[in-house]
């Protein structure tokens, strides 16, 4: 059941965003097919083993809103992912793997990974949750999610509320430095998290990416299937394709090569507010000609993942103007792509540099819909 946030949220233009907690009843397939229930509420989880060792770092709140009172602008990493499973126990998630059990009996890794990031007008969210260090399909969505939306922060309470609406996000400020988002449209979900340190700067990027088909059983495949990086250039101006790779799937699962060996291509970077970035997409397409690229009259495109790979220069200083990439860090991340209300057109939210996520890719081979890369910069 989609919880009154949620709907606000869609209603904002934020898309199909949900909390998601990692399934206890559906053995689904290996190596990431754990599966996955969503939770009434707009938004999924990411936590954090090394929770104390973070919550020192809590404290480093840039500014008082008064003398007791630290305030809750900055970037948080989300480091505790508390639900209740199907059976009724209560299960914990951190950033870190931690074994969980499946129906069928085995035990699999699973973590989480996102981030929030606060300011009095506007929060943003990548939330997530990994199985054997990849995302994988579930029952009607995908286990990347992130969201963006204005509204008003109110440093006091830690209510985070909505344009035009009583509904929001409540923050619960812990003891130990960490704060907690629970209730509202979160239901028995808990939340908690630490304040981030400075972001690791990630020169470098090779990974393995894993496409996973939706449809059970799967249909065929296909031949002449590709996956490559396309890189978003501002204004209409087509994509540029790199690092294609051929793909072939045995069952649900594909494995493709990510690899970048230093910054991206001069050509691809983009100067946006105060920093220079580049944002890649990881796509699917048929090669229906077998020329090792993307011809946009004859080949055909299948899909497209949430999951991007931006890069940001080392600029120095605050931005100040609302940007599609205004979260991004110096450096590679993984980004989640989604609506943001508050700029009217695409955005990106950071996953966690802390324990990277993948560049992996969900897929359907009877969807209707025609995969569209949306421009962001």
């Amino acid at each position: 059941m989609r919880s009154p946030l949620f709907l606000a949220l869609l209603s904002l233009g934020c898309g199909p965003t949900v909390i998601l907690a990692p399934s206890t009843s559906d053995s689904g397939g290996p190596p990431t097919d754990l599966g996955a229930q969503p939770a009434d509420v707009a938004a999924d989880a990411n936590p954090d083993a090394n929770s104390n060792a973070d919550a020192s770092l809590a404290t480093d709140a840039s500014a008082l809103v008064d003398a007791t009172v630290a305030s809750l602008n900055g970037r948080w990493r989300l480091t505790r992912f508390e639900f209740d499973g199907e059976d009724g126990a209560r299960r914990t998630l951190t950033d870190v793997d931690g074994p969980l059990v499946n129906a069928a009996g085995e035990t699999v890794p699973a973590r989480a990974n996102g981030t929030l990031t606060l300011a009095d007008d506007r929060l943003a969210l990548s939330v997530s949750t990994l199985i054997n260090n990849h995302f994988y399909v579930y029952g009607t969505g995908y286990s990347a999610n992130g969201f963006g939306a204005p509204g008003l922060l109110d440093q006091v309470t830690g209510r985070f509320t909505l344009p035009g609406s009583a509904m929001g996000v409540s923050l619960l400020r812990n003891a130990d430095g960490t704060v907690s988002i629970t209730g509202n449209g979160f239901g028995t979900n808990r939340l908690t998290y630490s304040r981030a340190p400075i972001a690791p700067s990630v020169d470098r990027l090779s990974a393995i990416g894993l496409a996973m088909i939706a449809e059970m059983p799967p249909p065929p495949a296909g031949p002449n299937l590709r996956v490559a990086l396309f890189w978003d250039h501002v204004g209409a101006v087509p994509n540029t394709e790199t690092h294609g790779v051929a793909v072939r799937f045995a069952g649900r699962f594909a494995t493709y090569p990510i690899v970048l060996a230093g910054p991206p291509p001069v050509e691809v970077r983009a100067r946006i507010g105060i920093a220079t970035v580049a944002l890649a997409r990881v796509a699917l397409y048929v090669d229906q000609d077998g020329s090792l690229t993307y011809d946009r009259t004859l080949d055909r495109g299948v899909a497209i993942s949430p999951v991007a790979i931006a890069w940001r220069d080392d600029a120095v200083g605050v931005e100040t103007v609302n940007t599609p990439v205004r979260d991004l860090t110096p450096g590679y991340q993984y980004v989640h792509v989604h609506a943001d209300p508050g700029l009217g057109r695409a955005a990106v939210t950071p996953f966690d540099n802390t324990h990277l996520v993948a560049p992996d890719l969900p897929v359907s081979f009877t969807s209707t819909t025609i995969p569209m890369i949306i421009d962001v910069l």
